[in-house]
């Protein structure tokens, strides 16, 4: 049961967030300078109507429970992980529909079960599926958090490309030799390489073309005494050689035009940045301690603006690349979204803004638009901004 404990007590960053109520997942002491006044953004709600459900058709009034990822498609298709309701949910043309899993059962409250079964997309099952990608095929990839496997939807139906359903952490020569713990998003390069931001195991995982996954940076050894004699172990932090590397519940992953890697690290409250050329791992955005206060499993947050070796996240997750080569970044716990360009950081919303209660993953559209999943407000925004008057 030991290990059961530790990823309860992991997971109140990651999965354990949707079990969590809205207003308690505001930071009781999250110091916050104050941001200038800056034009509102327009913000528009694309699909939701803020209830808890999985009730399909006209977008506004369909309904999600606690969505988590979402992928824009090159033809217009919006995919959405629906993570509570273990489906993958579709937008297209005004309209919500099922694009991926069922549900074959709900348990005595009457939320639904999730389970791991491959096939066609009506007849999969998924379990809190969260980060979402697409290759340059349009195939969807979804990390599928609480199976432990990463997923690939395509003209044949849906098949299991990583892990094999059990909690692990196991590396190997083929997709179901290997174990995952709780991935949060994953990342797929032009010659069809997948990174997988495998959260609880607090590393980057790497599936290659013919199916081995390896692991490309230190695991963590760091444990943390949470009261006298309960002690688990936690993520860690180290810049430097990718081997040597460390994370803290790395979350959002994307790749730049470069073919190098983004990641938010959630619980160290930082960005960093994969050069996988160099094979380094750098912090482009983020400060706080190297240190972690006894006791704590994760860094101290913030919400500061500025120049990025000195901006201040509170639990950053799901980040998107813009065109002109900046980040958008869902600053889940600061309720905002975060952009970092030139070295620096600004906040996209503002006070008028319409609440978000847990923004939880971002993506950019072709014309610059961004899109929002709020897990918490069960719904899908987009968001009119200019990003380099951000601030000003």
């Amino acid at each position: 049961m030991k290990q059961l404990k530790h990823t309860i007590r992991m997971a109140s960053l990651m999965i354990g967030l949707l079990a969590v109520p809205a207003a308690a997942a505001t930071p009781a002491l999250a110091e916050v300078s104050r941001q200038p006044d800056k034009p509102a953004p327009s913000f528009v709600t694309m699909a939701g109507n803020g209830y808890f459900g999985e009730d399909n058709g006209a977008a506004q009034s369909a309904s999600f429970r606690t969505p988590m990822g979402i992928v824009l498609h090159p033809d217009g298709s919006v995919y959405i992980a629906d993570t509570k309701s273990h489906l993958i949910r579709k937008l297209f043309q005004g309209n919500i529909s099922t694009y991926a899993g069922f549900t074959f059962s709900k348990d005595p409250s009457g939320l639904p079960i999730g389970t791991l079964f491959d096939g066609s997309a009506n007849l999969s099952v998924f379990q809190e599926p969260q980060g979402l990608a697409l290759d340059s095929q349009g195939n969807l990839y979804v990390a599928d958090s609480g199976n432990h496997s990463i997923r690939k939807i395509d003209a044949q139906g849906v098949r299991t490309i990583g892990g094999d359903g059990v909690m692990g952490s196991r590396d190997g020569n083929t997709g179901k030799d290997a174990r995952f713990h709780s991935p949060a998003d994953l990342a797929v390069a032009a010659d069809g390489t997948v990174y997988v931001s495998d959260t609880l195991n607090h590393v980057i995982r790497k599936i290659a073309v013919d199916g081995t996954v390896t692991t490309l940076n230190s695991p963590s050894e760091r444990v943390v005494e949470l009261s006298p004699g309960d002690v688990e172990t936690a993520g860690d932090f180290q810049d430097g050689p990718l081997e040597t590397a460390k994370f803290n519940e790395p979350s959002g992953i994307c790749l730049d035009a470069k073919g190098n890697l983004y990641v938010s690290d959630t619980g160290n409250q930082r960005i960093r940045y994969i050069d996988l050329q160099q094979k380094t791992v750098t912090t482009v955005a983020g400060q706080t301690s190297n240190t972690y206060a006894p006791g704590n499993l994760y860094m101290d947050g913030g919400n500061t603006d500025g120049d990025a070796a000195t901006a201040q996240f509170q639990f950053p997750r799901g980040i998107a690349l813009t065109a002109e080569g900046g980040l958008v970044v869902a600053d889940s716990l600061n309720h905002a979204v975060r952009y970092l360009h030139d070295g620096k950081v600004t906040t996209l919303t503002s006070a008028s803004s319409p609440p978000l209660q847990l923004p939880v993953d971002v993506a950019v559209d072709p014309d610059g638009a961004i899109w929002i999943v709020d897990a918490f407000g069960n719904a899908i925004m987009q968001m009119q901004a200019n990003q380099k008057d951000a601030g000003k």
